[in-house]
């Protein structure tokens, strides 16, 4: 009885696990690298293979790989994307019951040379990645599990173009969506200013009036009428971004803000006075709407 118990509560021993890892080596031309095994191999030889092999001891898995792929292919410089899949070998091979695999999306750039390192592989060939799935023969086994591992890495490149296809079209969008409402807001903006202009004109008439209203006359219901409609015609104007621009008399002349209608240089220099390019006379009224003058300030200059 108790020895039936033991059994139970017997932890079962540790299965060691090898664990071998692959790359699919594809460069800045969206070549793949495949290689062929040598001769002298005792299996599989002058089949086709992918870069790396068993990890060593203390070995992490990223080490290992970037270590296999430098000894069989000379190549150094990677990247080392994601696992494309995870492979068991075959039933029925005994002694590789305790081999699993890793197999991996590595980047590297067209310039690199590749330098066959290992005996085990006699040459290789940059490929297409349908050629490459098409150069290894269908077989069951080892050579099943390559072109299998071909056949992930091809289906994860379309799935990753698709999802930077995807990408870039809600980029697109959305730069599209910011052309559009900079040009809703050019339009609007634009479409204002046209307004504005037509009504400054009639802004200018009313300050004309009622600046020359005789005293006696400024109390009268009318006049307080015709005042109260051209504040309100301001205020309208100024709700819709419209400010007046300031200047006062001895200001420098501008051009950004300034308009001369008329100089006194040549009075000036005739009685041997230096031209001082100040304004002297404001003739009328200049307006912008934020930066943007639509009207500048005209003026007399001395």
């Amino acid at each position: 009885m108790n020895n039936m118990k033991n059994k139970k509560n017997k932890k079962p021993e540790p299965w060691p696990i090898l664990l071998t890892v692959k790359a699919v080596i594809i460069n800045e031309d969206k070549k793949v690298l495949l290689l062929r095994r040598a001769k002298n191999e005792k299996t599989h030889a002058e089949y086709c293979d992918l870069p790396g092999g068993t990890m060593e001891k203390g070995e992490s898995v990223l080490a290992a790989l970037k270590r296999e792929i430098e000894e069989e292919t000379g190549i150094k410089d990677v990247e080392i994307g994601s696992v494309i899949k995870i492979s068991e070998y075959p039933e029925g091979h005994e002694k590789f019951d305790e081999l699993k695999a890793l197999r991996f999306l590595v980047y590297c750039k067209s310039g690199e040379n590749v330098k066959l390192n290992s005996e085990e592989h006699s040459g290789f060939e940059w490929l297409d990645i349908d050629k490459a799935i098409e150069k290894i023969e269908t077989k069951n086994g080892f050579e099943k599990e390559k072109r299998d591992t071909l056949i992930a890495a091809k289906r994860y490149l379309e799935m990753k173009n698709s999802l930077e296809g995807w990408k870039r079209c809600l980029a697109d969008f959305e730069n599209y969506k910011k052309r559009q409402e900079e040009s809703r807001k050019d339009l609007l903006r634009y479409s204002t200013e046209s307004i504005v202009l037509q009504i400054i004109p009639v802004l200018d008439n009313f300050q004309s009036a009622t600046t020359h209203i005789p005293k006696d006359q400024k109390e009268g219901a009318w006049v307080v009428g015709i005042m109260y409609i051209q504040k309100q015609l301001e205020n309208v104007l100024r709700e819709n971004g419209l400010e007046e621009i300031e200047v006062k008399i001895g200001d420098n002349f501008d051009t950004k803000f300034h308009e001369a209608v008329h100089t006194k240089e040549c009075a000036a220099c005739a009685k041997g006075k230096k031209f001082e390019n100040k304004i002297s006379e404001i003739v009328l009224k200049g307006y912008k709407i934020g930066e943007r003058v639509i009207r500048p300030v005209r003026v007399v200059v001395k």
